[in-house]
Order: C-alpha cells, then structure tokens, then sequence
C-alpha cells in the first residue's frame, strides 16, 4: 500500500510540475508575442517623432542664422518680438526675416568736432604717433551657451524644439490606424562643438492599441547636424570685435574665402545700415551652404585733425582749397567702410567759391565729411595779415 501510494504522489507531483512549467511557457511565449507585436506597432511612432526632431533641429539654426543669432517668441524662441516701428533700431528686414543688428553705434560720447576724440588720430595735436583703437560700436552678439549670459544660441535651438514639437508631432494619422498616442512635455538638451551640433530629446510618448490593451513608452531621441556652428560663430564674434575696436578694420576687405568661411556685405540694405552674411562652405543643411547674417548700424565717419587750422594771408590774397587744406589733409576713415565725401563751406555757411578772395579781417570755413547721412568736421580760421 505504501508503494502505491508513494507512486500516485510521484506521478501527482510530476504532473503538477509539467502543467507548470507548461503554463509558464506558454505565458513566456505569449509575452514574446505581444512585445514584438507592440514594438512592431510602434515603430512608425518613433520613426515620425525622429523626423519632427530632425526637422526642428534644422529649422532652428537655419533661421537664428538668418536673423543675426535670434529666434522671437512668436516663432517659437526666447527673444521678444519686435515691432514694425522697431525696424532700423534693432533689425532690418530683409528677405522676410527680421535680421537683428549685431553691432550698434557706440553711446555717450562727445559729438562731433570732438568726436571721436579731438586731435584723432594723433595721440596729441603736437604728436605724430597715430591710434585708431577706440570705442567705435557695441556687439550685440547672443551668447553661445547659457553660461555666458541670456538668450543663447544653446537655449534657443533647445527652446525652439521644444515649443515646436506639439505642432509638428500630431499624431492624427496613427489614432485613423487605431493607436492612442499622448506626448507630454519635452525636455532637449543641445551640444555645439566645431563641427557638429548634437540635439538629445526627453519626449515622453505612451502609444495603446485599444483593442488589446497594449502599452507602451518611449522617450529618448536624438539627431546630430554636421555644422560647423561654434567655429563660425567665434569667427563672426572675430570680424565684429575688431570691427567695433579699430576704425581701420575692414570687414570688406575680407569678403573672400577664409578658412571656407565666405564673407559678403550687403551694402545699405536699410538707409545706410548694412547686412554682413558669412557662408559656411563646408556646412550644409537641407543641401545648401551653411549661412550667418547680422545687421550693422551706420556710425558717424572720423576727419583726421587737421593741424594748420588757423592761417593768415593778405587782404584781397585769393585762396586756393590746396592752401587751405595742405596735402596730406584731407584724410578720414569710417568704422563701416562707406564712401565719403568733402565738403568746404565758410560760416556763415555756404559754398565758397575757389579761388577765394579774402576781403574780410576774418573767415572761417567747415571743413566736413559725410557718408551721406552722418559726417564729422572742422573748423579752418583764416585771418587777414
């Protein structure tokens, strides 16, 4: 009897563990099932949710490259937007963007005669030492990270993406194929090196098949842009520094091929405020060349001193305009490389004619040059001997 009995509890027992491990297989196998079924479900989500991301990355550093580093609120960054009244005091508008001025006219300094300080160029009316480092403009550049201050190149591409992706990630089309797909608040985080910015995404996805009550989560995406976005801007950085220090300093002058880097001016795109773009070479996005373009105020012109500014001749003696501006005078230079023109007038003002006869005891003229819109001048005294 025990024999019999000990033998029903073994096959008892033996069955019990074969319809467990039975269960547990079929269970397993069904898991398989579903997680491939789901994650074949899902992929045309991820896919979708990466060209949103692709797409905003591009969108974002094509257009603040447009408009001189900034992207406005309405548009989906963190500069305020500017108004139609505000054109020609912090941007032009040019090929339908707002182009923010990088580099504004210097403040709070003395007008001219004086400017930009009254013996310029020399350090001294009796020196012949001449500088032309000094305070000629200010940049209104963006910082590159948020480390270095408001508003960043970094901040704006991360807030651009972010605000943006609600509109373009609608997920309309996949709820006709019977998914439920939410998306709720992104976080992107951006890395600009020289040669590529690199875009991570928090985006928070669930996606359920109703009729089976599926779930499932997704969040992590990233995109990478082959542009060479940091060595530009410190090149950008490089023409505008110099460019508001040194008067002599010529962004023109190079407007050709530097480090694939291709400079070109846009003269008076507004009045006689100019539009600087850099072209990257060696950068594209959506197959074209890579480009960064900023607005540059127009700023008042410099006359060099003259230092014979008072003269005697004798009455009736007629002056020639050689006698009374000595060679090598005139001279000027202009911080934005614009045309000048000279102009001699006596005081009370008006055209002299030359040969001019001195039939006065004392005359004294204007000696002015302008770009048209803003100009600097002398004053000449002649006397009667």
């Amino acid at each position: 009897m025990l024999m019999i009995v000990a033998l029903v509890l073994f096959i008892v027992v033996g069955l019990v563990l074969y319809l467990s491990k039975s269960a547990i297989r079929k269970q397993s196998q069904q898991s398989v099932k579903k997680t491939q079924e789901t994650s074949f479900e899902t992929q045309p989500v991820k896919d979708f949710v990466q060209k949103c991301l692709d797409k905003l990355a591009k969108d974002a550093i094509v257009l603040l490259g447009k408009q001189g580093g900034y992207i406005y609120k309405s548009q989906g960054g963190s500069l305020i937007d500017y108004k139609d009244t505000d054109e020609g005091l912090f941007f032009i508008n040019y090929n339908n963007n707002r182009v923010a001025y990088n580099i504004f006219p210097p403040k709070f300094i003395a007008p001219p005669p004086i400017y930009p300080w009254e013996t310029f160029p020399y350090e001294a009316e009796d020196s012949e030492t001449e500088i032309f480092d000094w305070y000629f403009g200010i940049s209104n550049t963006p910082p590159l990270t948020p480390s270095q201050g408001p508003n960043s190149i970094q901040f704006q591409i991360e807030t651009f993406i972010d605000s943006n992706m609600p509109k373009c990630a609608d997920f309309s089309i996949f709820e006709e194929q019977g998914l439920e797909v939410v998306m709720n608040s992104t976080k992107t985080s951006v890395v600009i090196g020289s040669n590529d910015v690199s875009v991570q995404s928090k985006i928070p996805i669930t996606i359920t098949n109703p009729k089976t009550n599926e779930f499932t989560e997704i969040s992590d995406f990233s995109t990478n842009l082959q542009v060479r976005l940091k060595d530009l801007y410190y090149f950008a950085k490089y023409l505008i520094g110099n460019d508001i220090k040194n008067i002599k300093f010529g962004i023109s002058a190079l407007e050709n091929e530097r480090d694939s880097f291709k400079i070109r001016v846009i003269r008076d795109a507004l009045s006689k405020d100019d539009i600087i773009t850099i072209t990257d070479g060696r950068s594209f996005v959506y197959g074209k060349p890579y480009e960064y373009a900023f607005g540059r105020r127009n700023r008042i012109p410099a006359l060099y001193y003259i230092k014979d500014n008072v003269l005697e001749f004798p009455k009736d003696y007629e002056i020639t305009q050689e006698e009374l501006i000595k060679p090598p005078d005139p001279r000027w230079e202009d911080p934005d490389e614009d045309t000048l023109a000279l102009s001699l007038k006596s005081l009370p003002p008006k055209t002299p004619q030359f040969p001019y006869k001195l039939d006065l005891p004392e005359v004294r003229f204007k000696a002015e040059v302008s770009d048209g819109l803003l100009s600097d001048y002398q004053t000449i005294t002649v006397k009667r001997e």
